[in-house]
């Protein structure tokens, strides 16, 4: 029986672990969290921290894992590609890893590359920060170049509103760099990609639905994309399979965000993760086309040939749920929504006595709704209806 490492046992997590124990391998699960959801389900798991890469490969080892992955988060990254180098197994490399998972490093490289980005500074200061943004001029967005999750990302509209957004990014940042970008006025789409033997292979692209300022949190995602002449999106692709082989990402799956800038009709890349994408990318994937996404990201990372044939474009859409205030979770309730024809899931994960909170970050997700319709307009609006069917309440 072949091994599997699962780095995270959270939520985004489980997915992986279910699917890897139906095609037949044992799973190892770590987790700082003895009481993630996924530590149960896993064949085998340890309370170790997703960011340990030396107590992981330690396990990793001792199990003779055929492939490690994480779903849904950079934290886990650079770990993944850190016992990838030690046992030269397929996949994330530890600097192609630390690259992804470092905005400062990615804009870098994509500079390096000559890859279509914006325009951004690196500050260590709140006064840096004030100088850079009068610069880049306003609006600008203020980061946290090495969170996840949408954490401490802050699109700023006037100058005094820098302190605040630079305390906030601050706040979710690891190390002492912040940076300063350029806000693009135009588009925001995101795109999955799946790479195999150094060529991005498969490029989807997908609309984005995202909270409204100023946090700017993905809220839900649909398929198939909208948008774009067919020349824009030919050019859309092809700068983002450049900027997917320029980062080093050479077998298996990325998530992009991206924005078409309204002034010159070219694609700008804002983020590129070397990972799947979250907030019910996997599962849109899978509806939208017939490839089980999570299953050939699998079969990549334990060398095995993956199939990437798209089967059908259903349309679909996800919505996340969200509480409606910071508070302690009671109950919800769906009246009609189960038997709505054109739901295909819904999930509720809070539990009664769960603190929950309004939407500041991805992670403040309570639940999930997709759907189908006629097409993809119709497939959002189902989505959402139904979304707002469910009654949530919160102490």
């Amino acid at each position: 029986m072949k091994s599997i490492l699962i780095v995270g046992a959270g939520l985004g997590q489980v997915p992986a672990i279910i699917e890897a124990k139906k095609m037949g391998l044992k799973t190892i699960c770590i987790d700082r969290d003895p009481e993630a959801p996924g530590m149960s389900i896993a064949d085998v798991s340890y309370d170790v921290d997703i960011i340990d890469g030396v107590g992981a490969l330690e396990i990793a080892k001792k199990h003779e894992v055929s492939g490690v992955m994480t779903l849904q988060s950079d934290l886990p990254v650079p770990t993944v590609g850190y016992i990838n180098d030690h046992l030269g197994l397929q996949g994330v490399s530890l600097e192609v890893a630390n690259i992804c998972s470092n905005k400062v490093e990615a804009r870098n490289r994509l500079r390096e590359k000559k890859c279509s980005q914006p325009d951004y500074k690196i500050v260590k200061n709140q006064s840096e920060a004030e100088v850079a943004a009068d610069q880049i001029g306003y609006p600008c967005v203020i980061k946290a170049p090495d969170s996840s999750g949408s954490r401490g990302i802050v699109k700023v509209l006037k100058k005094f509103e820098v302190k605040e957004a630079f305390i906030e990014a601050e706040r979710y940042a690891r190390g002492e760099q912040i940076l300063i970008e350029e806000y693009i006025d135009g588009l925001e789409f995101g795109a999955q990609t799946f790479s195999m033997n150094g060529e991005c292979k498969l490029v989807l692209l997908h609309n984005d639905t995202l909270s409204k300022p100023p946090y700017m949190i993905p809220i839900g995602h649909s398929m198939p994309f909208r948008y774009l002449s067919d020349d824009e999106r030919k050019q859309a692709v092809l700068d983002i399979k450049k900027a997917v082989e320029s980062l080093g990402i050479k077998n298996g799956p990325a998530n992009v965000d991206l924005i078409l800038d309204k002034n010159t009709n070219r694609v700008k890349i804002i983020e590129i993760g070397a990972r799947i994408g979250a907030t019910c990318l996997p599962e849109l994937i899978t509806y939208h086309t017939g490839i089980d996404w999570i299953h050939e990201a699998i079969k990549s990372c334990i060398s095995e040939k993956v199939e990437l044939a798209v089967k059908k474009e259903m349309p679909v859409a996800a919505i996340i749920v969200e509480a409606p205030q910071d508070g302690v979770f009671k109950r919800y309730q769906l009246g009609d929504v189960e038997i709505n024809k054109s739901l295909l899931e819904l999930e509720v994960t809070a539990k009664e006595g769960d603190q929950v909170s309004k939407l500041r970050k991805g992670t403040d997700r309570i639940g999930k709704v997709l759907a189908t319709g006629s097409d993809v307009l119709e497939a959002e609006q189902n989505a959402i209806s139904i979304r707002d069917q469910i009654k949530i309440e919160v102490l």
